[in-house]
């Protein structure tokens, strides 16, 4: 039977919220509190910071999954000094269906409201979700009124039909369906999911970036997430089965060390690109299954290992891009972050395969939150911060689209409770 979480010396608070990154190879959690004063803009606070690291599986079972969240959320809650009961998950991108659509509706009174955005874009999203999946943003790309061109926020203008453009991400059921059961086995609420490369890119990227074009990539441990930006909209989002996992496997395979050892080696003197004399500089490490004997490898040696597969992942990345030539001679920017995106040579080896200027993406800083979190690692953890602030405190009880701006930059999103909305309406 699931133990329950400690409480003892903690206080709940109401407007703490928790953000849960659940990754293959850590869980992440940030505790934040949204606070907004009358005239300004949400702002968030990070009161507490969790981090729950495992060994490298290559398959998970619910078990580990929960142990890693009930330590995660608890070391932050300690952190914080209160415990938290809610809580914003990302969804990695290999669970993630995205589609463009466009949707049609007559205006209601002749000028364009609130209601009536709101209205295309959730339409949008129960068209644009695949029957086993559940909606978790739609963003407008692009509106016309009456066939006119160019709206970048309609509201207030007179016509008869709205014509939204826009981009609409949702997830499996069945992933949703188990991270809200094993969320629930320790006690807390999922009251939001978010794509975890939207979360990232919220996190990491310019608003210049976003409007210039630019695809960021978020390496992590078995997967790779990525989201394009172009003209200040999501245009693609997803991800591929490959990540930095893999290559520590490779590492292990075909030098014969521990997973462990082999991550080691990855991380200290691992790098993609073999620099001059590498091919004279030793790495030593036991064998696996044999005890008290150790094997020994060049560092340029281990760089043959890491290229390949680190290539392979940025071409899996491109061949998700986006197929129309205008929209791909648009994105000349690439912008890594994850755990991977530190691996001495990537940023190197993306520019090269993508044929994009390229950076490593930090997270910007959030008030409160130690200078470790800054890490490229805590980038998705950050973002659903930063994202819930954006939404202001109380977006989670907001049914169907949030009433946002839609000026560039500041787009609207479904998420959590758009399947709520249409229930109720359709």
């Amino acid at each position: 039977m699931a133990h329950l979480r400690s409480i003892k010396n903690r206080k709940r608070d109401e407007t703490a919220i928790a953000a849960l990154d659940i990754g293959a190879s850590k869980v992440a959690c940030f505790v934040a509190r949204i606070s907004q004063e009358p005239g300004f803009a949400p702002q968030a606070e990070v009161i507490g910071v969790g981090c729950y690291g495992a060994p490298l599986r290559s398959r998970a079972t619910p078990d580990d999954v929960e142990t890693g969240v009930r330590n995660a959320v608890e070391a932050a809650e300690r952190m914080a000094g209160q415990q938290v009961d809610r809580v914003i998950v990302s969804v990695p991108g290999k669970h993630l269906r995205a589609r463009r659509i466009g949707v049609d509706m007559e205006i209601v009174g002749g000028i364009v409201a609130q209601e009536d955005v709101d209205d295309t874009l959730a339409e949008g999203a129960k068209i644009a979700t695949p029957p086993d999946c559940a909606p978790l943003h739609a963003m407008p790309t692009n509106f016309r009124v009456d066939g006119e061109d160019g709206f970048a926020d309609p509201l207030g203008f007179s016509g008869s039909t709205l014509s939204t453009e826009m981009f609409s991400v949702s997830a499996k059921q069945s992933y949703l369906d188990n991270m809200a059961d094993i969320i629930e086995r320790c006690d807390l609420d999922a009251s939001a999911f978010v794509a975890a490369p939207f979360a990232a890119a919220e996190a990491v990227l310019l608003e210049d970036e976003k409007e210039l074009g630019v695809v960021l990539i978020d390496i992590g441990a078995v997967s790779t997430g990525f989201a394009v930006y172009d003209n200040s909209a999501l245009i693609a989002c997803g991800g591929v089965p490959a990540g930095g996992g893999h290559i520590t496997r490779d590492i292990a395979q075909i030098f014969g060390a521990p997973l462990a050892h082999a991550e080691r080696m990855k991380t200290l003197y691992g790098s993609a690109l073999a620099g001059p004399g590498d091919e004279h500089r030793f790495v030593d490490f036991p064998q696996l299954g044999i005890a008290d004997e150790t094997a020994r490898a060049s560092r340029a040696d281990v760089a043959e290992v890491i290229l390949p597969r680190l290539e392979e992942i940025f071409e899996l990345v491109a061949e998700q891009l986006p197929d129309d030539p205008m929209q791909r001679s648009g994105l000349r920017r690439v912008v890594l972050t994850g755990g991977g995106s530190l691996l001495v040579g990537a940023r190197e080896v993306s520019e090269r395969v993508l044929a994009m200027k390229g950076r490593l993406g930090r997270p910007i800083a959030i008030p409160g939150s130690p200078e470790a979190a800054g890490a490229p690692a805590f980038s998705v953890c950050a973002g659903l911060v930063q994202h819930y602030a954006n939404l202001g405190r109380d977006s989670e009880n907001t049914l169907g689209v949030l009433h946002q701006s839609l000026q560039a930059g500041n787009q609207s999103s479904v998420f959590g409770g758009v399947e709520a909305w249409l229930r109720a309406k359709f």
